[in-house]
């Protein structure tokens, strides 16, 4: 990474977006190219609104997809493992309706996953809605901290690490990306990269449609920009989240919830409750970033109502516990899509995107767990495009990064809005 001729800054793979998926390629990379990795301190990441629940597959009907989410729960479990990242702290269960007893054990063998049949429910649903039930031991789903994981993949890309927005996309003709101009802070940089890779999430749709633009056939235009408006899939997640000092450590799939049991790093634990996402929310395409998706109080009082069924112990206790919930972004790649959002199908395990560009790649994994999967994919693609190793010194980079922030969960940080049950259960209409 140097300072081109021109004073730009030249850099082998600019990396936009540090969640997850950007931090991974850039990781892979490091050690043979020089590295920036770009992201916008005004966009909320995905990664840290997420649970941190790694799904194996599980909760699918289909043997043939379930396979592959069983293969990335696999790797992120033994990366864990290999870097010192705590998992498997909160085990995973599944109450199977009494509907799925019997088809839902043999589509579990069909994909090779792990389960064991127990004698009876996790200690706080007992006496709920799902008593006579049974339940199994999942041995394949992880739940990790994904603020941890951030913290881990950054470590060592620290000086590579730039927080700014790109201005314009300056293109090679119609066939590569020549340089990009960021603002960082109050100073206009150019980073003249050999390959770039969006990984920005929610953001990818909107850089593609500001790349698409920059396209000077008119019809190449018209079909870059087509291509951004429907690049994406973004689904609204709301969590509830409910605190205490001795909530027993407990994560998996109930009711059709799914349950991620995390520590908090000031004491404590947080159920995080994930409510099913409503598709006729769906957003197909860009969406504004600048605004926060709003909390939908009935389907907060809705999950609540769900959790105090399920597991009693939670509305006798639910003075003594500290709430909370929040709506993020989920965004994936979809399979097809519809003319209206509600009409988006099933979205693929992830997809790449070239935009006809020379060295070019946008990536969107429809789950966590695929990051890995998706990354490795990239980073050989990269690889393979640009050749034999080569390093330049970082220290036109390293000046401008900005001192490396600490990296924690949304409903791990000390600013999380936690409220007691009066006033949760108020603001939600919960009776």
């Amino acid at each position: 990474m140097s300072a081109g001729p021109d004073g730009d800054l030249s850099v082998d793979v600019l990396v936009v977006g540090a969640g997850i998926q950007g931090l991974y390629v850039a990781r892979s990379l490091q050690r043979s190219y020089s590295v920036c990795v770009l992201s916008d301190p005004a966009v909320t990441s995905e990664t840290l609104d997420a649970v941190g629940y790694v799904s194996a597959g599980y909760e699918g009907n289909d043997a043939a997809r379930m396979q592959p989410a069983r293969r990335a729960a696999g790797y992120w479990r033994l990366w864990a493992e290999s870097n010192g990242v705590p998992a498997g702290y909160a085990p995973a269960h599944f109450a199977v309706p009494a509907s799925e007893a019997l088809s839902r054990p043999r589509l579990w063998v069909d994909a090779t996953l792990q389960h064991t049949r127990l004698d009876g429910l996790p200690e706080p649903f007992a006496g709920g809605s799902l008593e006579g039930d049974p339940v199994y031991a999942l041995g394949d789903d992880v739940v990790l901290n994904p603020g941890e994981v951030l913290a881990r993949l950054r470590d060592g890309l620290e000086p590579s690490c730039l927080h700014g927005s790109i201005v314009r996309f300056v293109l090679a003709g119609d066939a590569a990306i020549d340089h990009v101009q960021v603002e960082v802070g109050e100073d206009m940089v150019t980073i003249a990269p050999r390959y770039v890779v969006l990984a920005a999430g929610v953001g990818n749709a909107a850089l593609l449609g500001m790349l698409g633009k920059r396209f000077r056939d008119t019809s190449s235009r018209r079909d870059r920009l087509e291509t951004a408006r429907t690049s994406q899939a973004v689904r609204r997640a709301t969590v509830v989240c409910a605190r205490g000092d001795d909530l027993p450590l407990v994560s998996g799939w109930f009711g059709g919830l799914c349950i991620a049991a995390q520590p908090l790093h000031g004491g404590g634990v947080s159920w995080l409750i994930s409510a099913p996402i409503d598709d006729d929310q769906t957003l197909l395409g860009p969406d504004d970033t600048r605004f926060e998706p709003a909390v939908p109080s009935p389907v907060v009082a809705g999950t609540v109502e769900r959790l105090f069924a399920m597991a009693p112990m939670f509305e006798h206790r639910a003075g003594e516990l500290q709430w909370a919930a929040y709506t993020g972004r989920r965004v994936q790649h979809p399979s097809l899509a519809g003319s209206a959002a509600a009409q988006v199908a099933t979205p693929v395990p992830a997809k790449l995107e070239t935009f006809g560009l020379e060295a070019f790649l946008a990536l969107w994994p429809s789950h966590l767990g695929y990051s890995m999967i998706l990354g490795d994919v990239a980073a050989e693609r990269i690889a393979d495009a640009l050749g034999p190793a080569h390093h330049g010194p970082s220290r036109a980079i390293a000046e401008l990064a900005a001192p490396a922030a600490a990296l924690r969960s949304r409903w791990d940080r000390d600013d999380f809005p936690w409220s007691d049950w009066s006033d949760f259960s108020a603001t939600h209409g919960i009776k």
